[in-house]
C-alpha cells in the first residue's frame, strides 16, 4: 500500500470538502482496538469506496485494504485503488491473501458484505436480514466472517503445531499462508468492527457534477446518469457524511463450537472441507450480528422521523402540527436512549417542530415528500398518497423516485426507533399536547440541571432555584405568557411578575436563557442564537396548551421578545417590551467589537488578552451576576441588530414600556423602538423610574398592572382597539 496516496488522498479530500460544501463526520474513532481488524460496512454509493478508508487513516493513521469489484480495476481509477491496498474480487489468491495479513496483524481489512450497493436500502424482510438487489435476494454474505474466522482458527492450528513440533501441520499452513516462522503470527486476537454511512439530508437531483459529465458525455448510461444525480448532490449540497465505527466484535467468540466440530471431521475430509463444514454455520451467525450492528449504528435524524412516520399512520390524511408534535416526541425520546444514535440536532434545536415558524430541516424533508407526490399540503393538514408512498420503483430509479421511501427503509432495521415512531403517530391528540408540554419543561430543567453541575466550581448564583425555568399552569385559562428575563439575569428576576399574572388566571412560563442562572463564565460560550433557542422552548411549551400567547420580555429579555414575534407573525397574539436596550447609555459598547478584534491578534501571539471581563454593578446582587464577558456582549448588538432588521414584520399588538429616567437604557430607545413598528396597534408607556430594574422592588406593582390591563383589553376584547402609535404617561 502507498502511505504518500494516502497523504494525497487526505490533501484532495480535504480541498475537496472546503470546495464542494460536504461535510465529513466521524465518530467511534476510539472503539478501534489496535490488532488485526476485518471492517464490514454498509454500501450505499460509490464514493464510500475511498471515503471509509479517508475517514479512517484521517482519525487514526491506519491504512486498510479494500476488497472491491473487478470493474474498478481498469485504467487510471484502477490503479488509484490499487495503491490505496484495493484488490478485485476476481484476484485468485485474494482469500489466502486476505487471510494471510490477518494472522500476521500486516494489513486490516475492509469488506462489503452486501456485495454491492443496496440502492433501495431494503434490508429486513419478515424480521430477518433480507437484501433485495436485481440479480440476488438474500442475507449479506458472510465471505468476511469466514475469513476473519479462519484467519483466527488458523493461527491457533498454526501456533499449536509448531508447540508441538509438528512438522507436516507447520509445513501446511506455511506453505498455504505464506508464513516462515511462528515469529509472523501476531497473537493478538482478531476482531471486526462495524462501519455504519449515514448521508443527511439526503436529496438526489440536478448537481455541478452532473451537469458537467453531459456536457461531454451527452448519451449517459441511465445507472451513470442516475449516480451521478445521487451521489453528485451529496457531495455538491453540504450534505452530511456521517461514519461511524461501531464496537469492536471479538472473533474468537465464534470459534469454540467450530473448533471442536473440526477435530472430529479431521480425517472424512480434508482439512480445509472439515473447517469450511464446520465454520459455516458460525460466518454466518458472526456475519448476522456484525451487520445487525452496522444497521444498528444509523444515526437517526428528522428524515427517517419523518419518512418512517408516513408509513406508520393509521389514516391517510394528519393534522399538521399533531403530526410536528409526533416527530418532536419521537427524537426527544430516541435522544434520551443510551443504545441508540441520534442526530446532534435532537439535543439542541429540535423544538423548532413544535414552536411554529420556518425549520429549514422540516421544510426540506416535506418539500421532498411534495416533489415526489408522496403529500400534499391542505387545510392544515398532509394528504398522503399511499400509492405514491408504497409503489416500488426500479432498483436502479427509486433512490431518484422515491426517496422517501429509501430513507424509511434506512432505520427498519431499527426496531427500537420504529417502536417509538409507531407508538406517538397513535397517541390522542390530548395526550399528544400533555406529552409535549411536559417533555419541553422536562428538557429545560435537565439542561439547566446540566449546565448548573458542568461550572458549579465556579457557581455565582447562591441558589440552584432561582436559576430554573417554570411553568405557572391555569387550566382553566387559554392565554399564555412567555415570559424572559434580562441579560446577567435568571427567571428568579421576573418571578414576582410572573406571579402576579399567574393570580390573575393567566398561564406564564418564565424562560431561562442559556449560560444564565450558572456562571457568568459560560457566557463566552455562547451565542444570541442559542438564547433564543431557550425563548423557543419556552414558547413551544406554552403553546401546547394555550390557544393564545403573549411575548414578554424585560431588558434584553424583551428584545428576543420581539425577535419571537418578528419570526412567528400572527402566531403571536401580543407583545410586551419592558426597558429593551435598543439604545444604551454607556458609550463603550460600541467599542466592543474593536476590542475583541485586538484580542483575537494578541491570542495569535500568544499573549494575553485583555478587558475580556468586565464588572456589572447590579441592582440585584443576590439574583444577577456581578461580571460578564464582552463576547457576549457582542452577541447582544448582533441580536439587537437582528430585531431592529425584523420590527416591521410584527403583526401583533405591542406594548412599550420605559424607565423615564433609566440609568442603562437611552430613554428614547423606547421612542425609537415605537417607531420602528408597523404593528396596527402600539403603546409606549413611558413610567417615572429612576432605575432600570422596573420589575422589582417598589414601584413595580404598577408595572405589573399595566402588563395585566394591555393583554386583558387586547386578547379578551374583540372590538377593542388601540391607537396607532398611541403614547402614555404613568
Amino acid at each position: 500500500m502507498g502511505l504518500k496516496t494516502y497523504k494525497a488522498t487526505e490533501l484532495w479530500l480535504n480541498a475537496a470538502k472546503k470546495l464542494l460544501g460536504f461535510q465529513l463526520r466521524v465518530s467511534g474513532a476510539e472503539n478501534i482496538p489496535d490488532r488485526p481488524t476485518m471492517f464490514v460496512s454498509n454500501h450505499f454509493t460509490r464514493i464510500e469506496t475511498f471515503l471509509t478508508p479517508y475517514a479512517l487513516f484521517l482519525h487514526t493513521r491506519r491504512q486498510v485494504r479494500t476488497l472491491g469489484m473487478h470493474r474498478l480495476f481498469h485504467g487510471l481509477i484502477g490503479r488509484y485503488f490499487e495503491l490505496l491496498g484495493g484488490m478485485s474480487t476476481r484476484e485468485p489468491h485474494r482469500n489466502r491473501t486476505i487471510i494471510h495479513e490477518l494472522m500476521t496483524g500486516t494489513d486490516d481489512w475492509l469488506i462489503y458484505p452486501e456485495g454491492g450497493l443496496v440502492k433501495n436500502k431494503k434490508m429486513i424482510k419478515k424480521g430477518k436480514l433480507l437484501l433485495e438487489r436485481p440479480r440476488r435476494h438474500g442475507p449479506p454474505h458472510s465471505g468476511a466472517a469466514m475469513l476473519a474466522l479462519k484467519a483466527e482458527i488458523g493461527k491457533r492450528r498454526y501456533l499449536r503445531a509448531c508447540e508441538r513440533n509438528d512438522a507436516e501441520r507447520m509445513k501446511y499452513y506455511q506453505k498455504r499462508y505464506r508464513l516462515r516462522s511462528p515469529d509472523d503470527i501476531c497473537t493478538d486476537g482478531i476482531v471486526i468492527v462495524p462501519i455504519n454511512l449515514t448521508f443527511y439530508p439526503l436529496r438526489p437531483g440536478r448537481n455541478l457534477i452532473n451537469r458537467l459529465v453531459r456536457r461531454f458525455s451527452p448519451n449517459l448510461d441511465p445507472r451513470v446518469e442516475e449516480e451521478l444525480l445521487v451521489e453528485g448532490k451529496i457531495l455538491m449540497s453540504g450534505c452530511e457524511i456521517i461514519i461511524h465505527f461501531g464496537d469492536p466484535i471479538e472473533v474468537s467468540d465464534y470459534l469454540d463450537r467450530p473448533t471442536m466440530y473440526a477435530r472430529r471431521l479431521v480425517g472424512m475430509f480434508s482439512e480445509m472441507r472439515g473447517n469450511n463444514l464446520a465454520l459455516s454455520h458460525q460466518a454466518r451467525r458472526l456475519t448476522g450480528d456484525s451487520m445487525r450492528s452496522v444497521y444498528g449504528d444509523t444515526e437517526v435524524n428528522l428524515d427517517h422521523l419523518f419518512c418512517r412516520s408516513l408509513y406508520a399512520l393509521p389514516e391517510t390524511e394528519v393534522d399538521i402540527e399533531e403530526f410536528h408534535r409526533s416527530l418532536y416526541l419521537a427524537a426527544m425520546e430516541l435522544a434520551q436512549r443510551d443504545d441508540l444514535r441520534v442526530h446532534p440536532s435532537f439535543r439542541n434545536g429540535i423544538s423548532s417542530l413544535v414552536a411554529g415558524g420556518a425549520y429549514w430541516p422540516l421544510d426540506s424533508v416535506v418539500k421532498m415528500a411534495e416533489e415526489a407526490g408522496i403529500v400534499r399540503r391542505a387545510n392544515g393538514k398532509y394528504l398522503i398518497n399511499q400509492a405514491a408512498l408504497h409503489h416500488k420503483h426500479d432498483f436502479h430509479q427509486i433512490r431518484l423516485k422515491n426517496t422517501v421511501r429509501v430513507i424509511a427503509n434506512e432505520i427498519e432495521p431499527n426496531r427500537r426507533a420504529i417502536s417509538v415512531i409507531e407508538k406517538v403517530v397513535r397517541l390522542s391528540p390530548t395526550k399528544r399536547r400533555e406529552l409535549v408540554a411536559k417533555v419541553l419543561l422536562e428538557s429545560d430543567l435537565r439542561r439547566y440541571e446540566e449546565e448548573y453541575e458542568a461550572w458549579a466550581d465556579v457557581n455565582i448564583v447562591r441558589s440552584r432555584e432561582l436559576g430554573e425555568p417554570f411553568y405557572l399552569r391555569s387550566k382553566e385559562n387559554r392565554i399564555g405568557v412567555v415570559l424572559v428575563h434580562g441579560y446577567l439575569g435568571c427567571p428568579e428576576q421576573i418571578r414576582p411578575l410572573a406571579d402576579y399574572l399567574h393570580e390573575r388566571g393567566m398561564n406564564v412560563y418564565g424562560v431561562r436563557l442559556a449560560a444564565h442562572g450558572t456562571s457568568p463564565r459560560q457566557l463566552p460560550y455562547v451565542t444570541w442564537m442559542d438564547w433564543m433557542d431557550s425563548v423557543r422552548r419556552g414558547y413551544a411549551t406554552v403553546r401546547q396548551h394555550c390557544d393564545k400567547v403573549v411575548m414578554a420580555g424585560f431588558s434584553f429579555g424583551g428584545v428576543l421578545a420581539l425577535l419571537m414575534a418578528a419570526r412567528h407573525g400572527d402566531a403571536i397574539d401580543a407583545v410586551v417590551s419592558i426597558n429593551a436596550p435598543f439604545r444604551l447609555q454607556d458609550y463603550r459598547a460600541r467599542f466592543v467589537p474593536a476590542i475583541l478584534g485586538f484580542n483575537s491578534i494578541l491570542s495569535l501571539f500568544g499573549l494575553a488578552e485583555k478587558h475580556r471581563r468586565r464588572p456589572n454593578d447590579t441592582e440585584s446582587p443576590g439574583i444577577n451576576y456581578d461580571h460578564h464577558y464582552l463576547e457576549a456582549v457582542s452577541e447582544i448588538r448582533r441580536a439587537v441588530k437582528s430585531c431592529r432588521r425584523k420590527l416591521d414584520r410584527i403583526e401583533a399588538p405591542v406594548l412599550v414600556i420605559q424607565s423615564e429616567n433609566d440609568p442603562l437604557v437611552a430613554p428614547d430607545g423606547g421612542r425609537t423602538l415605537l417607531a420602528s413598528l408597523q404593528s396596527a396597534e402600539k403603546v409606549l408607556l413611558e413610567m417615572p423610574f429612576d432605575r432600570h430594574m422596573i420589575v422589582r422592588g417598589p414601584g413595580s406593582e404598577m408595572v405589573f398592572d399595566k402588563v395585566n390591563s394591555f393583554i386583558e383589553r387586547t386578547l379578551n376584547a374583540d372590538s377593542q382597539t388601540l391607537a396607532v402609535d398611541h403614547r402614555q404617561s404613568a
